[in-house]
């Protein structure tokens, strides 16, 4: 009795591809793709080491907008990174953080313009009252923050005469809520701001005259009537109570 025995390529299910065999009719995958995905990695991790570690995708140069008294060179210097560093080292939260914390500077925005760039919009506080501090003169924005010493009292701004001045005071957020509150042609008739509390503040304007303001409430009311009432002669303005507002 002849044994007559089955090569592999005769058993059922099961194909030749070059002599080898493979179940199931799939084509054995060429062997190129075993080490292609390795390689691929391998290239894109030392492309990444390059990009991170050299300058060859470097900072070039530094694109600064919205500075109006800051130099350019300062708002370099205050951004903190160098010429040639890595794109991809520079983190443009730690940037903007550094920048916000200048005095003169009220907001910034960092971006990375590819392949080189760096830009930077900033926001300068703008003054709009001034306060006679132990370190000199110092102007502050609408915020209540102190942000300059200037050497001498600013001719067109009013005065700020409180406790203390700061943003955390609740007599001072009071005080410039008020003062920006009012029209620019009253505002500039401000000689300046007093407030012993958030619930008593009073005006100084030029000719010798006051305005009893009182608490921050209802300040978008006291400040349109205000206008009219200062056509009238007299002294002492009180809109504590702006249904019933005086002259005196």
């Amino acid at each position: 009795m002849t044994t007559t025995r089955r090569r592999a390529t005769d058993r059922p299910g099961v194909r030749s591809t070059r002599g080898r065999p493979v179940r199931g009719g799939a084509l054995a995958p060429p062997k190129w793709r075993r080490w292609a995905m390795p390689a691929l990695l391998a290239v894109v991790t030392v492309l990444a080491l390059v990009l991170y570690f050299t300058p060859l995708l470097g900072v070039r140069s530094v694109e600064v907008t919205g500075n109006v008294t800051l130099h350019q060179d300062q708002v370099v210097q205050a951004a903190g990174v160098e010429l040639g560093t890595p794109m991809l080292q520079v983190d443009v939260d730690e940037v903007r953080d550094r920048l916000q914390a200048v005095p003169k500077i009220a907001a910034a925005e960092v971006s990375l313009s590819w392949p080189s760039t760096l830009r930077v919009e900033v926001t300068e506080r703008a003054a709009v009252a001034f306060v006679v501090a132990r370190n000199g003169i110092q102007l502050v924005d609408g915020t209540g923050m102190p942000f300059e010493v200037v050497p001498q009292r600013p001719a067109d701004l009013p005065e700020l005469r409180l406790r203390e001045v700061s943003q955390n005071d609740p007599a001072t957020r009071t005080a410039m809520a008020i003062l920006t509150s009012l029209p620019p042609a009253v505002r500039a008739e401000v000689t300046a701001v007093l407030a012993d509390n958030p619930r008593d503040v009073r005006l100084l304007l030029t000719g010798d005259r006051e305005v009893e303001w009182g608490s921050v409430e209802e300040t978008a009311r006291k400040a349109a009537i205000l206008p009219p009432l200062l056509t009238r002669p007299g002294r002492v303005y009180d809109i504590t109570t702006p249904a019933l507002p005086t002259v005196a």
